[in-house]
């Protein structure tokens, strides 16, 4: 099909429309005003790190909820006196470890975030300014 031909048919559905154009029936309605930065900053990281931080942040949540639920658990065996006080205080230490151990690597893992990351400044001086 050669360019005339696309022409025609383009022309030819414009005849056949009997729709008349219309403009936005609210258009009118709305005053909506935008504000717009001078200077957009854009935080850029390592996203193989960034994943990472987000998982031992995760691992670390699971062993916090771990750590509760047992302190819990200790604590009411007291209360009832009861033999399995030794085996549920260390089962609550070993999480708490586990728990403390996991928060520290994601402290480092967010440090190397914030280090390996860059600043970019976007400008926004495209951006039309009405009434000014």
């Amino acid at each position: 099909m050669n360019s005339s031909d696309q022409n025609n048919r383009h022309v030819e559905a414009e005849e056949f429309s009997n729709a008349p154009a219309s403009e936005n029936p609210l258009g009118g309605s709305f005053n909506i005003t935008v504000s717009v930065p001078d200077k957009i900053k854009i935080k850029m990281v390592d996203a193989s790190i960034l994943e990472d931080y987000e998982i031992w942040l995760f691992i670390a949540s699971l062993f916090s909820s771990a750590v509760v639920g047992f302190l819990v658990a200790y604590f009411q065996a007291i209360d009832s006196k009861s033999a399995s006080i030794t085996y549920i205080g260390w089962t609550t230490t070993v999480f708490g470890v586990l728990f403390a151990l996991s928060v520290i690597v994601a402290i480092r893992k967010r440090s190397a975030l914030r280090k390996k990351g860059r600043d970019i400044e976007l400008k926004t001086s495209s951006a039309k300014v009405k009434g000014s």
